[in-house]
């Protein structure tokens, strides 16, 4: 077992499952308080339920995400100047597109 675990807060990941603009929404809370009320806390949800006993509790997607973020398989694309980061639960290929950042050239790319 690794000496840290990385987590995200579940309403984020909620969120991001959802597609909402922000984890504050009342969807997003009452999957929240359904997964806390059936596993005691966030920690237990984030970290020791099962993905079974997830799947059972709300829409698989959702515990599909969880279990990504606990085993370290999603993007998070930082935030910047008051711009919140935000969890992208596609392929890290993809999340590139998506992050809205243009890459830099290279000064071969102009040859």
């Amino acid at each position: 077992m690794p000496g840290f675990i990385r987590l995200l807060p579940l309403s984020e990941i909620i969120a991001a499952v959802l597609n909402s603009s922000s984890p504050a929404t009342q969807v997003v809370w009452k999957i929240y308080n359904l997964l806390v009320k059936k596993f005691g806390n966030e920690y237990n949800v984030l970290i020791d339920a099962p993905e079974e006993a997830l799947s059972a509790v709300v829409d698989t997607r959702i515990s599909d995400a969880i279990v990504k973020v606990r085993a370290g398989k999603v993007t998070v694309i930082p935030g910047y100047d008051g711009v919140y980061g935000r969890l992208v639960l596609e392929e890290p290929n993809a999340a590139k597109l998506h992050s809205g950042k243009l890459q830099q050239k290279n000064l071969a790319d102009f040859w």
